[in-house]
């Protein structure tokens, strides 16, 4: 996942007139961070979290439920829900 690709699809997801003020404001603020240097992974580790009670309940916009499918769907997030839960298994 390269900076310059996520950056374009963010500022694609923000000016999209098809997404919520909400989704928005997520993807602007996470878009703001990483021009400032952020990191990356945190940024969309915080979009991710702050969208999945929506994506869970298949509440997010269409264009926003494809950005939050990609993030969660490529190896920047470990194994789990949304990546966050860093290869639990289940296994004592």
């Amino acid at each position: 996942m390269d900076k310059t690709d996520i950056i374009n699809q963010l500022y694609n997801l923000v000016l999209d007139r098809n997404i919520r003020e909400w989704e928005r404001k997520q993807l602007m603020s996470a878009l703001r961070n990483i021009e400032a240097g952020q990191s990356i992974k945190q940024e969309l580790s915080e979009v991710e979290v702050s969208f999945r009670p929506l994506a869970l309940r298949s509440n997010l916009t269409p264009r926003a439920t494809e950005f939050y499918d990609y993030i969660t769907s490529t190896k920047l997030f470990c194994l789990g829900m949304g990546g966050m839960l860093g290869g639990y298994t289940g296994k004592k």
